[in-house]
């Protein structure tokens, strides 16, 4: 359930991104710059995802932590 739910998001968060690229041409807004735009949207829309993923993931007791793992703290 919760990977339809994150899916769902990162399928509204591509359409945000298509959105802004039809803004960005349509707005005549130089290539150089939709492009540097775009990429960073892009980027900063997988920090979110992969964040939301890392929040929503259980951790287990004898499972390797990784470097976050300490400062999330999940409620059962």
């Amino acid at each position: 359930m919760a990977d339809d739910r994150l899916q769902r998001r990162a399928d509204r968060l591509a359409a945000q991104i298509e959105a802004l690229a039809q803004a960005l041409r349509a707005g005549d807004v130089p290539e150089d710059a939709a492009s540097q735009l775009l990429s960073q949207a892009s980027a900063a829309v997988l920090l979110a995802l992969r964040l939301e993923l890392l929040i929503q993931r259980p951790v287990v007791a004898d499972a390797p932590r990784g470097p976050l793992e300490p400062y999330i703290r999940l409620a059962a």
